[in-house]
């Protein structure tokens, strides 16, 4: 294999000349080198990634022979080279090439300067949730695009989303080998939807779950799920769902429909970009992207950093813009061929240009024999004259006068003939007791009685949804035949409109929700700076939207985030610091020093801690107090008259001199005989060092 540092100035195929060797943006070959090139026909800046064909020959890919990696090779690239889009890499070439007497494949496509997303997040830098958002259209237009063709990218991750100079994204790896899914490596596994886990095919749906993923790293920095192993990755989203941020916004609620768990309710590629489209309006204009580039002095970067002052042209000297809008007839086609007087001869159609066709063809509306025609008002005549429907003619019935002569004879028959026809002809009935029911068990009831039934919707804290409130009428009033009865239907409970809570006490905030008729789920937080017992944070689950002034059903869950104040500091091991390095450490975690007298230590150094109190990792609050004692070196002292004296005796002036007591044996009632210090034996009013073990022995 040729060493990387020796391809700048070598060229491929007789027209792309390396200039110079980066790090492989996708990943997913270890041996790939990713190049910046020059084509030498063009003179244009490209991009090109060499590979060795034996790390292809490899049988989880379906080869086994060089022919067998060549052949999948040129499918792979085909189908690259198939995916013609903005936001889509643009494939220009691609082949085989021997170098030092090794075979190489390699690929050519555009030059994007702007580095990886990948390289933008390993550098720190986050995208806002607007900047997140661009990026989530230009890739969901990608896949779009893909998906169109049947084709699935099937291995997203932040390294396939490459800048362009002009800070749009552009997808690549179309033409990456793809490995099995049980041979996924870690960085795949993370990014991987969770039916892929249980052996599920890669799909479009796949896709927009990676993209969820990685458009919250993008923001936030963590991938979610993350683990250490490609198992532990897999069990980690199976049936969760994507956690969600409410600083995220109105980007919040289209992420958790793109990360849910189960592949059938995932947006499309397109319908998630056109969710995303929705959601911008919702959102602050995006900043430019602040692209990392893909050198260390990256000119072409900074030569399009937006922030620069930009040159416009000056077109106060231009004539103003005559208005050339045609005044002419409007041609439409219809099918109808109507009689006028005096038709055109030679209609002009609206010429419609078809942006997809590259001579600019104009599109024809229509294709029947008719031909496009005038369409006026003395032609609308001649074809409302040509309708035989208006000329139906429809028999008069004579029944009308019939039922009048019989009206007029039951009259003169008697005055209780029109109550006759109220009674039994056209009878009143009393409206039923019909609250409570559900809205088709009260239309079920009604039904016998002919009555027009009008639904009005109304909320109700009292009465469950869907059952009915009360009527109008009311219960016990008479109707007659067709006349309106309105069901008052309940939508659910009343809405509450939410308040601002941060700042509030617990109880507080706890009150004014019960007020609302809503539910505080508290939650306990460390604050630095709050006071405890004080909200810091709020919000609904599941609607991460929701902001102050917007209305939710009662009974809704409130979560708040209730300050415990600074979280407990674990106490440091100062044994062996300086009195200024135990100091520095103790008052960076908000502790209080209390300095000891100095006492001697036998193995710890003069000038360096030698007792601390509490001991290290104790967990203390912020402002409590640890007392450390500072060594004064090595003392030494004299042995007291110990010999011959009973156990309390000798332990009372060993330890009055610094002194500690080590293993007692024998019987302590009886009177010391010997006295060791590290195995030696001791005498009265030997010279030792101040704080060793004394070892006592009784017979």
């Amino acid at each position: 294999m040729r060493d990387p540092q020796n391809l700048p100035g070598t060229v491929l195929a007789g027209r792309y000349q390396i200039d110079q060797i980066r790090t492989e943006g996708s990943g997913s070959v270890s041996s790939a080198m990713q190049c910046d090139a020059t084509d030498l026909s063009s003179h244009e800046s490209v991009s090109v990634r060499l590979v060795p064909l034996d790390q292809l020959i490899n049988p989880q890919l379906g080869s086994t022979t060089p022919a067998d990696a060549v052949a999948i090779f040129e499918q792979r690239m085909d189908i690259a080279s198939s995916l013609r889009h903005p936001c889509i890499e643009t494939m220009l070439d691609h082949g085989e090439v021997t170098l030092d007497g090794e075979r190489y494949v390699f690929s050519v496509g555009e030059r994007l300067a702007g580095g990886s997303l990948r390289e933008f997040l390993d550098r720190g830098r986050r995208l806002s949730p607007s900047q997140a958002l661009i990026v989530g259209i230009d890739v969901c237009r990608a896949l779009d695009a893909a998906a169109k063709q049947g084709i699935s990218h099937g291995d997203l991750r932040p390294s396939r989303l490459l800048f362009g100079l002009d800070r749009r994204v552009r997808l690549v790896g179309f033409g990456a080998p793809l490995h099995p899914l049980d041979s996924l490596a870690l960085e795949q596994a993370l990014y991987s939807s969770p039916e892929l886990g249980e052996g599920g095919a890669r799909t479009a749906s796949s896709d927009v779950y990676a993209l969820a993923l990685i458009l919250v790293e993008a923001m936030t920095g963590d991938v979610p799920f993350v683990a250490d192993t490609v198992a532990a990755a897999f069990t980690n989203r199976v049936g969760k769902l994507l956690p969600v941020s409410a600083d995220f916004g109105a980007l919040a609620q289209v992420l958790e429909r793109a990360g849910r768990p189960v592949a059938s309710e995932r947006f499309s590629p397109r319908e998630m970009g056109q969710a995303l489209v929705q959601t911008a309006e919702k959102l602050a204009r995006p900043t430019p992207i602040d692209i990392v580039g893909t050198g260390l002095f990256d000119v072409e970067v900074t030569s399009t950093d937006p922030s620069q002052p930009i040159a416009r042209p000056d077109i106060s000297s231009l004539p103003p813009v005559q208005n050339i809008a045609p005044t002419e007839t409007i041609l439409i086609r219809t099918t109808p061929n109507f009689v006028h007087n005096d038709p055109p001869s030679t209609p002009t159609p609206i010429m419609i240009s078809d942006v997809t066709s590259p001579t600019g063809t104009p599109l024809t509306i229509g294709s029947d024999e008719t031909g496009p025609v005038v369409l006026d008002a003395e032609g609308l005549r001649a074809l409302s004259a040509q309708d035989d429907t208006t000329k139906v003619s429809r028999p008069k019935k004579k029944w009308g006068k019939r039922i009048a002569i019989l009206v007029v004879v039951a009259v003169f028959a008697g005055g209780g003939g029109v109550a006759a026809y109220f009674t039994v002809l056209n009878p009143k009935n009393p409206v039923p007791a019909l609250a409570s029911l559900a809205e088709a068990e009260a239309r079920n009831q009604v039904s016998k009685f002919g009555w027009k039934v009008v639904i009005a919707k109304e909320r109700s804290d009292q009465v469950q949804e869907g059952q009915v409130i009360r009527t109008d009428p009311v219960f016990g009033s008479n109707l007659a035949k067709r006349e309106s009865l309105t069901l008052v239907v309940s939508q659910g409970p009343t809405l509450s409109v939410l308040i601002e809570l941060v700042g509030l006490t617990a109880d507080d905030a706890k009150a004014k929700l019960a007020v609302l008729g809503l539910e505080a789920t508290p939650t306990d937080v460390a604050d630095e700076s709050v006071a405890a017992g004080t909200v810091v944070a709020w919000s609904i689950p599941d609607q991460a939207t929701l902001k102050t002034g917007d209305s939710v059903v009662k009974g809704t869950a409130v979560a708040i985030n209730v300050s415990t104040g600074p979280a407990l500091r674990e106490v440091p091991m100062l044994i062996g610091m300086t009195l200024v390095d135990a100091t520095a450490k103790l008052t960076e975690l908000g502790l209080v020093v209390v300095q000891a007298p100095t006492i001697g230590h036998p193995e710890i150094p003069a000038g360096q801690i030698s007792v601390q109190v509490p001991a290290a990792a104790e967990k203390l609050a912020k402002g409590a107090t640890v007392t450390i004692t500072v060594s004064a070196g090595q003392t030494t002292t004299l042995i007291p008259s110990i010999y011959g004296k009973d156990l309390k005796t000798v332990t009372e002036r060993l330890l009055k001199y610094g002194m500690v007591i080590g293993k007692v044996t024998g019987s302590s009632r009886t009177r010391l005989k010997s006295a060791l210090i590290d195995g030696k034996v001791v005498q009265n009013f030997e010279r030792v060092i101040v704080g060793k073990t004394v070892d006592l022995v009784f017979p």
